[in-house]
């Protein structure tokens, strides 16, 4: 049975009038309690009283009226003066000299409350008292703990405040200690009375026992853990030993000997309620933490002297420092002083001890975290830690639970959810052997790196050879992780290792220094009033990037420890998007929004890129995910193309792989493009015929780099090197155009001959590598989704399924084919979208002007290009951007023979070039030379048939040029040579093929294979007979007999092949008898000037002409 200690310490009786001491006189009473414990002390000197643990209520009110006298003169107490004696002198705390021996007049001068002044004062010099002495006066403020009558100091600063504030309390106990602590920042209380609480208070830091109803609450739990302090010593009875010895009771905690966890168990309510209030009163009054005081006073002097008396202010103003990189940081030795002092008061577990938290935070623990005070296990320091974003967060709150953070994130012990759940994981997977908890030790900072490394992803199983987090850890790791993301300060793998780079950065959360709403601890006197400030929202960031954010912008810059950390944390963000600050803040409407299907966190970020330029996305979730965008620009390892095209990479772009992931994309994206040489002999082995063939890459390497130039092609931002090639042009032609949604690159492109060589060159390789894999450009997509949906789904899924295999019959450009094919068929073209129409028609515009971009013309015409148009061909490919369609029109030379074999092209070829003149026939700006030759004619002769851009979203583009260019030239207004054998080339390729001239092959469609004139040549056979008429229709006679009319006038023009072609040219001739005079005329003058000028040579002999 636990008895009440007995108020009255080791002593001796008091003087009498001779000065001897005199032995106590015991009531029968205390005899009999005498003999029963202290038999030993049965001689009745003063010793005694120090033994005994008292019961009876007679005998313990008889002490009590002793112990009082005893306490009045510390020369009365055993032992004190000789232990004690030469720190009395030291320090000045009283006058010993005077004893039992001195003069009465000198004895009687010293009164009892002067004299119990001497303790007092020993007390306020703890921290400079020999051991001995130290515990002395330990000891007696244990045996004061009962009442605080004993107390001397105590009791005459504290009279009036204990009938003012505790009138209801007995003495006895300790009753009226409780009652005065729980008043102590009461603004009734006095100044001197709150003093002389302070200072037990911080005598209980050094012995528990100071407190009696803790020491008696917790007293079998300590027992019972087996940490309890046996042999009464200073260090085992501090309160930070004995509260991380009773905290580790209810925490999992390891077994060295045992080799495992052993769970957590339950401590006495008693007990919890006493540790409660003791964690609430050292949160509150930071000088009851004695090694707060040692080794950060020259920090508080410093920086937070403000804080000296405001309640839990000083914990906070210490914390920001330490979390800060912008100011000067406190010594490690007063860091860890305040980790001790978070790991002691446990203040994750109840957050709302922590009387800044609770004033800061109130708005949104009473909207968010309502019901959650009784809940336990850090449930409100959860709430908070996960609405840091939430409206309700003001910036006040959200600055003090980041301090707090910083501590949590570093000793996941500190976290009880996590250290329950994942304490065995600790042990098993990451070799955390920790023998216990009531040792102060700093956890390892590196356990949840550990721990992250062996996470669960979806579709995941534990296996002997890759083992994961049990399910419970997993939630709670990603938890943790997740908080920890939200400031650098909180990650120490970055934090420590890039101060000094940091230090360049503006303060993340660069909060404005609010006051705090300081309860009144009644120094008034040496504290300045305060302002509250409960209202103010989350302040925004101000101008310049700050923390992770602006490290990741500096990449390039950091030091390699620094840098090796950041890109470890910004490839974490790549696969898992919730872990960057940025996102968290900004996307978490967007998220629900747009991705609330998403399962998986891999695919969030996938989900946000494709969503980025949505009416409805959020502007500061666009610039966050752009921001991800362009960190893994920077380097390879932050990318997805790492994960996919690693061995491709070192392969084939060893050495881009130092240049970041944007020199990676580029080397990769070479490789798309493979040249093979020339099929012709005479053609020089250095030219080479671009032949788009099967990809050398891996499947999953080509799929992520076509994903990688997707996105590149969005944002000007996320292509690096065209941004630098084009930075003046940028400035000149799109200085108003804001980036994103591909159109800063759109405009480059609309003022593609005003741009300089180099940013030119590069434009043209990111067209010729979208003219390649369609899917690769943003803005053919965007443009076109809802057509390729309804057109060219097969398509889409068609190249899913191929991967990287590229043929003739499905190229990875068949989307552009199968969304022409649609714009341009009778059944589709009505419903076409205009603006995807648009896209379309400057793609072919673009494509008309080099062959180089139009794989399909490459891969069919390679042979025909080697044979007949090699010259044109070797001059395209030494320019670094787009010629003037010299190929094209090369192989349209070729297409309308028809008589020579040998110049003819090949069947696949034929259809390919039939395809592209029809285009070219329904816009005539397709054709490059066509427009180029006659630009002057079509201005004079045809202005009012043009079209301007915005009307080009009409289902049939403009060939009124055309008609006006053929009535120009059937009236001789052409003024341009070259223009005129342009437009002769048009009518012989329509006269080549009905198909190509659109009006005809309307009005004249009948069932004959098209190709190579047979349909034109049933048509003119059927013109000859007398129902021509009935047979072909008026509409189609009327205009066959128009274009036969126009034929017969441009044969003039067109030049003979072969003798038999001049003749038949000269009989069909309307000047036929003139060029016939002509000729005869010609031979007749040369008859005449012969038969009168005689020979030319001289005769020679017969034997000279023999021999």
């Amino acid at each position: 049975m636990f008895f009440t200690p007995i108020a009255l310490p080791l002593g001796t009786a008091p003087p009498t009038e001779n000065g001897q001491l005199q032995p106590i006189a015991l009531t029968p009473e205390c005899k009999q309690v005498v003999a029963l414990h202290c038999s030993k002390h049965m001689d009745s000197d003063w010793e005694t009283l120090g033994c005994l643990q008292i019961k009876s209520p007679g005998c313990r009110a008889k002490l009590n009226q002793e112990a009082i006298f005893v306490f009045s003169d510390y020369r009365l107490i055993y032992h004190f003066v000789e232990a004690c004696g030469q720190d009395i002198k030291s320090l000045g705390c009283g006058r010993i000299e005077i004893g039992p021996e001195s003069p009465k007049e000198e004895r009687d001068h010293l009164s009892v409350k002067s004299q119990g002044k001497t303790i007092h004062c020993l007390r306020t010099h703890i921290e400079k008292l020999r051991e001995t002495c130290a515990k002395q006066v330990l000891r007696v403020a244990e045996l004061q703990s009962d009442d605080y009558h004993l107390d001397l100091p105590l009791y005459y600063a504290c009279r009036e405040d204990r009938e003012r504030l505790c009138p209801s309390v007995e003495s006895g106990g300790g009753l009226v200690y409780v009652c005065l602590d729980n008043n102590k920042y009461n603004p009734l209380m006095s100044k001197e009375c709150r003093s002389m609480i302070t200072e037990r208070q911080q005598l209980r830091a050094l012995d528990y026992f100071v407190d009696f109803r803790l020491a008696k609450a917790c007293a079998a739990d300590l027992k019972k853990a087996g940490c309890g302090a046996t042999d009464r010593s200073r260090s085992d009875a501090t309160v930070s030993r004995m509260m991380l010895c009773l905290e580790a009771v209810e925490k999992p905690h390891f077994s060295v000997e045992a080799n495992q966890v052993i769970k957590p168990g339950q401590l006495d309510a008693a007990c919890k309620d006493e540790m409660l209030k003791l964690r609430q009163e050292m949160l509150d009054d930071y000088r009851l933490s004695p090694n707060l005081i040692s080794h950060c006073q020259t920090t508080i002097e410093r920086h937070c002297a403000s804080k000296k008396h405001g309640r839990g202010t000083m914990l906070h103003c210490l914390a920001h420092l330490i979390r800060s990189y912008t100011s000067e940081r406190p010594p490690i030795e007063c860091e860890k002083a305040v980790y001790e002092l978070v790991k002691l008061t446990n203040v994750e577990e109840n957050v709302i001890l922590d009387p800044v938290i609770d004033r800061a935070c109130h708005n949104i623990l009473r909207e968010k975290c309502a019901g959650l005070e009784n809940a336990g296990h850090s449930a409100l320091f959860e709430c908070l830690s996960e609405n840091q974003y939430h409206p309700s967060m003001t910036s006040s709150c959200r600055r003090h639970l980041l301090e707090l953070l910083y501590f949590v994130t570093r000793d996941l012990t500190l976290d009880d959810h996590l250290h329950r759940a994942c304490a065995e994981d600790s042990l098993k997977l990451c070799g955390f052997p920790k023998a216990t908890l009531s040792e102060y030790n700093s956890a390892d900072a590196q356990l949840l790196t550990c721990l992250y490394n062996h996470r669960r992803t979806v579709g995941t199983a534990s296996s002997p050879s890759t083992p994961v987090l049990s399910e419970a850890c997993n939630v709670q790791v990603m938890r943790i992780v997740h908080i920890r993301a939200s400031a650098v300060s909180l990650d120490p793998r970055v934090f420590q290792v890039c101060l000094s780079d940091l230090s360049q950065c503006p303060e993340e959360d660069d909060f404005e220094e609010e006051d705090e709403d300081v309860e009144d601890s009644g120094d008034s006197d040496t504290r300045e009033s305060t302002p509250s400030k409960h209202g103010e929202p989350l302040k925004t960031h101000r101008k310049g990037s700050t923390g992770l954010a602006c490290l990741q912008e500096r990449l390039d810059k950091l030091h390699p420890e620094c840098r090796s950390a950041v890109v470890q944390v910004s490839a974490e963000a790549q696969q898992d998007a919730s872990l960057d600050k940025l996102i968290m803040k900004a996307c978490a409407a967007a998220a629900s929004r747009f991705c609330s299907i998403v399962t998986d966190s891999e695919e969030l970020l996938g989900c946000l890129v494709h969503y980025k330029n949505d009416p409805a996305m959020d502007p500061e979730c666009r610039e966050a995910v752009e921001h991800l965008q362009i960190v893994a620009q920077k380097n390879m390892q932050i990318s997805r193309l790492h994960h996919h095209c690693l061995s491709d990479a070192q392969k084939y772009c060893n050495r881009e792989m130092s240049r970041g992931t944007a020199a990676v994309i580029v080397c990769l994206s070479e490789l798309l493009t493979v040249r093979e040489p020339p099929e012709s002999k005479g053609a020089p082995q250095e030219v080479a015929l671009p032949s788009p063939q099967t990809s050398v890459l891996s499947p999953a390497c080509y799929k992520e780099l076509v994903s990688q130039l997707y996105d590149r092609s969005e944002s000007i931002n996320l292509d690096p090197e065209l941004a630098q090639a084009c930075i003046t042009d940028q400035k000149q032609f799109c200085s108003n155009v804001a980036p994103g949604a591909g159109r800063v690159i759109e405009c480059l492109r609309e003022h593609r001959a005003q741009l300089s060589l180099e940013c030119h060159s590069k434009l043209f390789k990111r067209d010729e590598l979208e003219a390649l894999e369609n899917r690769a450009g943003y803005t053919l997509l965007n443009a076109c989704q809802q057509m390729i949906n309804v057109h060219c789904a097969p398509v889409l899924v068609r190249l899913q399924e191929l991967g990287d295999e590229l043929t003739e019959q499905t190229g990875h450009n068949a989307l552009v084919e199968c969304l022409t094919g649609a714009m341009t068929r009778e059944n589709t073209r009505h419903g076409f979208d205009p603006i995807c129409r648009r896209h379309l028609w400057d793609m072919l515009d673009l494509r008309s002007r080099d062959y180089r971009l139009d794989p399909v013309l490459q891969s069919v015409c390679r042979s025909d290009i080697s044979k007949f148009c090699l010259a044109e061909a070797r001059a395209t490919l030494k320019s670094p951007y787009e010629q003037n369609g010299p190929v094209l029109h090369c192989l349209k030379r070729h297409f309308v023979e028809q008589k020579q074999t040998d110049q003819m092209l090949n069947a696949k070829c034929y259809a390919r070039v039939r395809l592209l003149i029809t285009w070219e026939n329904a816009a005539h700006h397709l054709d490059p030379v066509l427009a180029g030759t006659c630009k002057t004619d079509i201005l004079k002769n045809c202005p009012h048939k043009l079209r301007t851009r915005d009307k080009e979203d009409e289902e049939d583009m403009d060939d009124n040029v055309r008609e006006c260019l053929l009535e120009s030239l059937k009236k001789d207004k052409l003024q341009s040579a070259e223009c005129r054998r342009e437009v002769v080339l048009m009518i012989r390729e329509a006269q080549s093929d009905l198909h190509i001239d659109p009006l005809l092959h309307e009005a004249c469609a009948v069932e004959i294979e098209p190709g190579r004139g047979r349909q034109m040549a049933c048509l003119l056979r059927v013109m000859n007979r007398p129902d021509a008429v009935d047979t072909l229709g008026p509409l189609c006679f009327k205009q066959l007999s128009k274009r036969m009319e126009l034929w017969n006038y441009v044969a003039k023009y067109q030049q003979p092949d072969s003798l038999s072609d001049f003749i038949a040219q000269v009989n069909s001739s309307r000047s036929r008898n003139y060029i016939l005079m002509g000729l005869f005329l010609f031979f007749s003058c040369i008859f005449f000037i012969g038969l009168c000028c005689g020979r030319v040579t001289k005769r020679v002999p017969i034997d000279v002409k023999t021999k």
